[in-house]
C-alpha cells in the first residue's frame, strides 16, 4: 500500500466513531415488542414460530456484522502500528536537520507568520489552565518563550525561569518587562545534546513547567530526555502543561509527511509520560485545527514554606 499514513489515520478515525450499540438496541426492542404482541393469541403458532426464529438470525447477523467491523477497526489500527518504526525513524531524522539548519531567526518568523492556536476559544482556555498554575509561592519555568505571548501568563511564579537553546531565542522576552520585574525573571540557555539538559536550575522548585509548540518539533526518545528532567525540576505535586503533535489525528500525520512537526502520537506520548511517572490532567485535542496539549502532574501535595505575598506582578 502506497497511500501515506496520514490516509489510515484519518480511515481508523472515522471507522472507530461508527457504533451499532443503539442500532442493535433498537431493532431487538422493537422485534420483541411485536412478536410481543403477536403472542397475545393463539393463532397460527407456526407463524409465530416462524418470526420468534427470525428475529433470533436478525439479532445474531448484527453480532456477527458487528464482529466484522471490529475486525476492521483492529486492521487499520495494526496497519498504522506497522508504519509506525519507519515514521519514527523519519521523525529523528527531520529533528537533526532541523536542529542543525534552523536558525532563531526562522523559529521567530515562523511565529509571526504561522498562527499556532487558531481557535480563540481553545486559546482562551489553554492560558486559563497555565494561570490556574501559576502561584507567586512557588518558581515556574517556560520552556521557549518566542515573543512572550503564553509566558506572561506565568509572571505570578517567583522566580520565573524562562529557558530556550539559544540567546537570541530569550531577547524578544527581555523587552516585556520594567527592570523591577525582570529582577525576578532567570533566563537560561538549555543545551539537549549534553547529559543535563537543564544544568543549572535548581531541582524540586517548580509547581509548574510549560512548554509550547517546542515539543512538537522533537522525536519521542528527546520528549522523554526533557520529560525525565522536568520531572526532578517539580515539586510533589507540580504541573507540566505541553503541546506536542499528537499523529493520532490525520493532519497531525499530514504535518509530519511535510517535514513540518515530529511524528509525536498520544498513542505513545501518554504510555511514556506514566512510564516516567507523571499522572495525566487532560489530554486535550481539537483534531480540525490540529492542537494538542497534555496537563501532567507529578504525584504528591503541593506544598510551598513561603509565609508572604510577593513582589506584585509588574504591568507592562
Amino acid at each position: 500500500m502506497n497511500e501515506p499514513l496520514s490516509n489510515f489515520v484519518k480511515y481508523k478515525n472515522s471507522i472507530d466513531t461508527i457504533s451499532l450499540d443503539e442500532f442493535t438496541s433498537n431493532v431487538e426492542s422493537q422485534l420483541t415488542s411485536v412478536l410481543n404482541t403477536i403472542k397475545n393469541s393463539n393463532f397460527n403458532k407456526e407463524g409465530q414460530d416462524l418470526l420468534s426464529s427470525r428475529r433470533d438470525i436478525i439479532l445474531n447477523d448484527i453480532v456477527k456484522f458487528n464482529k466484522i467491523l471490529d475486525d476492521l477497526k483492529n486492521c487499520a489500527g495494526e496497519h498504522i502500528t506497522s508504519q509506525e518504526q519507519t515514521y519514527l525513524a523519519k521523525s529523528y531524522q527531520i529533528y537533526e536537520d532541523g536542529n542543525t539548519q534552523d536558525s532563531s531567526e526562522y523559529i521567530l518568523d515562523r511565529v509571526l507568520f504561522h498562527a499556532f492556536i487558531y481557535r480563540e476559544e481553545i486559546e482562551k482556555y489553554l492560558i486559563s489552565r497555565i494561570k490556574l498554575h501559576s502561584k507567586w509561592q512557588h518558581a515556574g519555568m517556560f520552556i521557549r518563550p518566542e515573543y512572550g505571548k503564553y509566558v506572561n501568563e506565568m509572571t505570578a511564579s517567583d522566580p520565573l525561569y524562562i529557558v530556550d537553546d539559544d540567546e537570541a531565542l530569550l531577547r524578544p522576552t527581555k523587552s516585556l518587562w520594567n527592570p523591577q520585574y525582570q529582577s525576578r525573571v532567570r533566563y537560561k540557555i538549555i543545551n539537549e545534546s549534553r547529559s543535563e539538559i537543564f544544568k543549572g536550575i535548581p531541582k524540586n522548585q517548580m509547581n509548574l513547567v510549560v512548554a509550547m509548540n517546542f515539543f512538537n518539533h522533537k522525536p519521542l526518545d528527546i520528549i522523554e530526555h526533557y520529560m525525565s528532567e522536568i520531572y526532578n525540576l517539580l515539586k510533589s505535586g507540580g504541573t507540566v502543561i505541553f503541546t506536542y503533535n499528537n499523529c493520532n489525528m490525520a493532519l497531525a500525520v499530514q504535518n509530519f509527511e511535510k517535514s513540518l512537526y515530529s511524528y509525536t502520537p498520544e498513542s505513545r506520548v501518554i504510555p511514556l509520560m506514566k512510564m516516567l511517572g507523571f499522572s495525566i490532567v487532560e489530554s486535550y485535542n481539537e483534531e480540525a485545527t490540529n492542537v494538542s496539549w497534555l496537563e501532567i502532574r507529578k504525584p504528591g501535595k503541593l506544598t510551598s514554606l513561603r509565609g508572604g505575598q510577593a513582589i506584585a506582578k509588574i504591568v507592562i
